[in-house]
């Protein structure tokens, strides 16, 4: 599986669309905070938005979870087979989906955030 997600990526239009993700899902946080939440370097971050360098196995797992996907959803994305907008939770049990996975100082980072955005 990692071989074909290496072949994928060495694709133009598959980086662009995986720096877009990772624009995307980024949101409104600087580049270094995101880079914090995910537990990369900043230069890992900045690499992937314009496309260069390759995320790991164990990278790509962080950006799938932060974007609310499983790999196999984000491998589709990248490579171009699915035409769907990224997943975006519509209720709240779909954003305990995904807080779920977060360990707890982030899950009390994330309650802080909604706190504060009330």
């Amino acid at each position: 599986m990692w071989l074909e997600i290496r072949q994928i990526l060495m694709d133009d239009q598959a980086r662009k669309r995986l720096a877009e993700i990772v624009i995307k899902i980024r949101g409104e946080r600087s580049q270094s905070q995101f880079a914090m939440d995910l537990g990369v370097s900043l230069g890992a971050v900045q690499n992937w938005m314009k496309g260069q360098g390759m995320p790991s196995a164990k990278n790509l797992e962080k950006i799938a979870t932060a974007a609310g996907m499983n790999l196999e959803e984000l491998f589709s994305q990248i490579n171009g087979d699915d035409p769907k907008e990224i997943y975006s939770p519509k209720v709240a049990e779909e954003v305990m989906q995904v807080a779920r996975k977060l360990d707890i100082e982030q899950r009390k980072r994330l309650i802080k955030l909604l706190i504060d955005d009330i």
